[in-house]
């Protein structure tokens, strides 16, 4: 579940580790070694998104899952099907506004700016939104503990103090804070992603279309909404292609994969 994590913490512990026995030990070569290894294990593991496809590509590795085919570009899914091909390319869409913090006339106007995008679009393409619930009770925990500490506090003091006032703002805050979380609107951590399909005679035409297509669609996208459009590559796109069958069944195992 915090698989992603808990390998990246390793990386840096490992890494951290080795520079520790070199200057403990005085034989630094290994330890050097070894921390050089770590450090391109946590690259590799946080961006191999960007460095796999490179990789592929120059070595033409192509990967095939279960019938479909993952060409060495690493950017599309492919599959035969009759004497054609169908090519799927992923993209992601991150949205800076939403409209829970608008008012009517501004929510109006995101509805249409979304339909605008939709009726601008020539080809078939799939809006997926992932939603779950964030888990705020750290959060809330740390801000009862602030305000039993001012709380506190303020008992000790004189009723003449100065401090009193001062604390007394401080305990009001976190009530607002503790009010805003508690009985607010459910806070939600939102992956949306846009798929598109071509088909061809031939993988190559297949491909060149898909990819002229995800072209066109983030380009009306963004636009139309104000959103960042993004192509994925590699696991991300995987990533994306999987939750098509099977969404991660809890939040925590979901931040844990777009980690």
């Amino acid at each position: 579940m915090i698989e992603n994590r808990m390998m990246t913490v390793m990386a840096l512990g490992g890494g951290l580790a080795s520079v520790v026995l070199a200057v403990v030990f005085g034989n630094p070569i290994f330890a050097t070694v070894a921390a050089i290894f770590f450090s391109l294990s946590l690259l590799i593991w946080k961006y191999g998104y960007i460095l796999i496809p490179y990789i592929t590509s120059a070595a033409n590795i192509v990967e095939i899952r279960g019938g479909y085919e993952i060409p060495s570009t690493r950017d599309c899914i492919v599959k035969k099907s009759g004497n054609g091909f169908y090519a799927t390319k992923f993209l992601e869409i991150n949205y800076y506004e939403s409209m829970m913090d608008k008012d009517a006339q501004d929510r109006t106007s995101m509805l249409s700016a979304f339909e605008k995008a939709l009726a601008s679009l020539k080809q078939t393409v799939k809006i997926s939104l992932l939603v779950s619930e964030v888990d705020l009770t750290k959060q809330i925990d740390e801000i009862k503990t602030k305000r039993s500490s001012a709380e506190s506090k303020r008992r000790k003091l004189p009723p003449n103090s100065e401090e009193l006032v001062r604390l007394d703002r401080e305990i009001a805050m976190y009530n607002r804070q503790l009010e805003r979380i508690t009985h607010g609107d459910r806070p939600l951590e939102i992956t949306s992603f846009v798929s598109t399909t071509a088909y061809g005679v031939t993988r190559e035409e297949a491909l060149s279309k898909v990819r002229r297509q995800s072209k066109e669609v983030k380009t009306i996208i963004s636009s139309t909404l104000g959103a960042d459009v993004s192509e994925l590559f590699d696991l991300d796109m995987i990533r994306c292609f999987e939750w098509e069958y099977f969404l991660p069944p809890e939040s925590e195992q979901m931040r844990d994969e777009v980690f």
